[in-house]
């Protein structure tokens, strides 16, 4: 490997790093001088639920039926009984004994 490309690597390395980096700080200073009314606070509160919904339904899609099971017992417990960290713990047991039980 060249030096040439080595430098081209840490710098691409280090233009990743400021992008990543920058991209959370800027999020934050931006939102460090945007008044939180009630209707920002519900557009926060709603964008964070997208983003989560949009990051697990490709997965439940696209997976099998370990991971269906695990969202629908952690879906069904969620909605029962409003407590995130029951959920989580139900899905991940639902998860684990389809691995465990059908492989």
């Amino acid at each position: 490997m060249s030096s040439s490309s080595v430098w081209q690597s840490l710098i691409a390395i280090m233009l990743m790093v400021v992008i990543a980096y920058g991209s959370r700080v800027l999020g934050l200073l931006v939102m460090s001088h945007v008044p939180l009314g009630p209707r920002v606070r519900r557009f926060v509160d709603a964008m964070s639920s997208s983003v989560l919904i949009a990051v697990i339904t490709p997965i439940i899609v696209h997976g099998d039926g370990g991971v269906r099971l695990a969202a629908i017992a952690a879906g069904t417990v969620a909605v029962v009984m409003r407590n995130p960290l029951v959920s989580i713990a139900m899905g991940m047991v639902c998860a684990a004994g389809w691995r465990w039980w059908v492989g």
